[in-house]
């Protein structure tokens, strides 16, 4: 038989939140004195004195280079007593850093367990959020099951964010209320846009907002884009028709011309005629005379020409 083993447990004893203890600082705030500060004060008094009227001969070299040496003594005297004071605040920044460093590092751990609890209430809260979607999704389903697939859930979340809040006071049975009173007004809304032109464009937009007025918006900008693509191509066609015969106009000349050039080309311009002068004389009968010159009149060089007997030969 085993025998019975002591088990000791830690008891971790409840936090009162309200009544935490607020840091009690005990500090004494520093006293500083400057045990030779009149012997300081009187030095720099006489610094002050000797210097303030100085003038040098700035054309001289070596006056210049003495001012020199001096100024750089009297910066050293300058930075002894800064040395001093950055010494006292080291001193004084120093015992105060020590206890900035404490309360830090409480408030840091305190702030790592508010952080972790955060996480557990934002994990709460999508519980919360997921259970109410659950019961909204059975709702709608119940409601309107065909009218799921075009408008889901999220739209009408989207549209009225209170169908998930957290408030008690608003209850799941007053979500569902909403969520049917929301499907009623869809239903409704979507018949008054079914008719009209581009029904379907509309519908589109209302069921990704639940917004009527946006629908009817985009119903007017695409009839605006209708009337303005009308517009534009009346006048494009009438621009169309316009070049269209510019262009043919255009065409027809330089064909003409075309042409005349081609003829110019082919039948080069005809020389007129050589014409001469002939004399003609025989002798012959009256008879034989007629008949000759009949013949000779056919010819087209023989029109309008005359033939006459000069004389009697023997």
């Amino acid at each position: 038989m085993t025998e019975p083993q002591e088990v000791q447990a830690e008891v971790i004893e409840p936090v009162n939140l309200a009544k935490a203890p607020k840091p009690a600082i005990a500090y004494t705030l520093p006293t500083v004195k400057i045990e030779n500060l009149e012997n300081i004060e009187s030095f720099v008094c006489g610094i002050e004195a000797f210097f303030g009227g100085v003038e040098i001969d700035v054309d001289d070299p070596e006056q210049v280079k003495q001012l020199k040496d001096v100024r750089a003594d009297i910066n050293k005297v300058a930075n002894a007593i800064d040395d001093g004071r950055k010494e006292m605040d080291k001193a004084i920044n120093g015992a105060r850093a020590e206890a900035d460093g404490a309360l830090n590092a409480l408030r840091d751990r305190v702030r790592a367990v508010y952080d972790s609890t955060g996480r557990q209430i934002e994990e709460a809260n999508e519980r919360q959020k997921q259970a109410r979607l659950k019961l909204l999704a059975d709702e709608y389903e119940a409601a309107a099951p065909d009218l799921m697939e075009l408008i889901p859930l999220e739209v009408y979340v989207a549209k009225e964010p209170k169908l998930v809040s957290r408030d008690k006071r608003f209850t799941g049975n007053k979500a569902c209320d909403l969520l049917d009173e929301m499907v009623a007004d869809a239903v409704h809304d979507r018949e008054r846009i079914r008719d009209g032109e581009y029904a379907t464009e509309a519908d589109m937009v209302y069921c990704k907002t639940l917004d009527l007025r946006a629908a009817m918006d985009e119903v007017d900008r695409l009839k605006r884009a209708k009337a303005e693509r009308e517009s534009h191509r009346q006048a494009a066609t009438l621009l169309d028709v316009a070049v269209g015969r510019a262009h043919e106009a255009v065409t027809a000349a330089n064909e003409a011309e075309a042409a005349k050039e081609q003829q110019k080309t082919e039948t080069p311009p005809q020389k007129p005629p050589r014409r001469f002068l002939y004399r003609l004389e025989f002798t012959a009968e009256d008879t034989d005379a007629t008949k000759l010159w009949g013949m000779a009149k056919t010819l087209p060089s023989f029109e309008k020409k005359s033939c006459k007997r000069v004389m009697e030969v023997k």
